[in-house]
């Protein structure tokens, strides 16, 4: 039924889209390609820690198979034939790139809620660090075994890639769920009534998202205020809580069913790789994977309903206490999330609610988990109201 609505809107302004032509349109459909944010790959900035080159226990899986990857190698560059030069600092990155298919290459992605005869492949691009543009490795390819856990992109038909969620090693194996066995299908990347209105309109109206991957930074906000430093520094000092550094093997995406009650077991139903807020990217844990987050403590300035009251220092104030990336060795990064709130502490674990949007709940624990399955702990207290009940938490590290 969708589809024949989708061919009627089509017939409409069949008159309109004559006198276009077809790169106009395939440019619509590129470009809302590129900004659906439907595939996190196009967003997802992959070091040399998380692609590698990989043995595929099935050459193209299917949905819901059970995939396994082994023998995890040094990513190969097709270009070259050699491996990918990661740069003098070994801290360039490859992305995936979308881009127009005009010789039918195998797997390519076909329009299959327009009908058009567009067809789309993806590239694989480096960039040094600060975002310069090196080469493109494949100009064209296809991904494979879309999971939890990543998705092998392999170029040019040759060297399967494996961009890599989770933290990986050399020569080793990891087995997962495939939720799409291969990316062909243009309703896998754009929304039909997204398409709709790109085609009537002849623009597509949606931000580009990709850019705020490297732009988004939100540095602490300048304290010009004596006293008002004294008291966030004897905070920091203070509070085993903002003093606890988090890596990425204690923290996640939660699924979340409901909230929690205290003395209760609070479940989740799926488990996934941390991401962040300000662009809903994945987490960038850097080079080597070694960044950490930690949670800062600033005076509220306008009113907001996830500050906290200052039940310790008598300022009679209020606090927010926003969620930052660090460098291993303490520099900032970036701000993943301004402000939150804090529900379900137990087991020494809680979540954070980024800029509290019920969109993206972020767990730290040190329990088990395992990408793409449940996961539960017991919860002593539901949620906190006073900066005393949070700066005083220990997590577990």
């Amino acid at each position: 039924m969708k589809r024949v609505l989708i061919l009627f809107v089509l017939s409409i302004f069949s008159f309109s889209l004559l006198g276009q032509p077809n790169e106009g349109t395939a440019q619509l459909i590129l470009t809302l390609a590129k900004r659906s944010g439907a595939e996190p790959s196009f967003y997802t900035k992959y070091y040399k820690v998380k692609a590698w080159s990989a043995k595929l226990s099935k050459p193209i899986p299917q949905e819901n198979d059970i995939w396994t990857l082994s023998n995890f190698q040094a990513a190969m560059d097709v270009s070259t034939k050699k491996p990918i030069d990661w740069g003098v600092n070994g801290d360039r990155y490859v992305v995936v790139n979308v881009v127009n298919d005009l010789n039918n290459r195998p797997y390519h992605v076909r329009d299959d809620l327009a009908g058009t005869e567009h067809c789309l492949t993806f590239t694989l691009e480096l960039y040094e660090f600060n975002g310069k543009f090196v080469k493109t490795i494949s100009k064209w390819g296809y991904l494979l075994g879309n999971g939890y856990h990543g998705v092998v992109y392999v170029q040019q038909g040759v060297y399967p890639t494996f961009l890599s969620g989770v933290a990986v090693e050399k020569g080793g194996a990891l087995t997962y769920r495939v939720y799409d066995g291969t990316e062909t299908r243009l309703s896998n990347l754009v929304d039909e009534s997204d398409l709709r209105v790109a085609l009537r309109e002849k623009k597509v109206d949606m931000p580009d998202n990709i850019p705020l991957q490297l732009s988004c930074t939100f540095p602490p906000k300048p304290v010009f205020d004596a006293a008002k430093t004294t008291i966030l520094e004897k905070m920091k000092r203070e509070s085993p809580f903002l003093q606890a550094k988090y890596y990425q093997n204690g923290v996640y995406d939660a699924g979340k069913r409901d909230f929690p009650n205290p003395n209760q077991r609070w479940s989740f139903w799926n488990m996934c790789i941390a991401s962040e807020i300000t662009n809903r990217c994945p987490i960038d844990w850097g080079p080597n994977g070694d960044r950490y987050i930690q949670f800062d403590a600033e005076f509220e300035d306008k009113r907001n309903y996830s500050a906290l009251e200052d039940d310790l220092y008598f300022t009679g104030k209020r606090f927010l206490f926003p969620l930052r990336l660090y460098e291993k060795d303490g520099r900032f990064v970036k701000t993943i999330s301004s402000f939150g709130n804090f529900f379900g502490f137990g087991e020494g674990s809680f979540v954070f609610m980024q800029d509290a949007k019920n969109e993206i709940a972020t767990l730290f624990t040190k329990l088990p988990v395992e990408i793409d399955k449940p996961f539960s702990y017991k919860v002593d207290r539901r949620t906190v109201t006073k900066i005393s009940e949070l700066l005083t938490f220990k997590p577990v590290q």
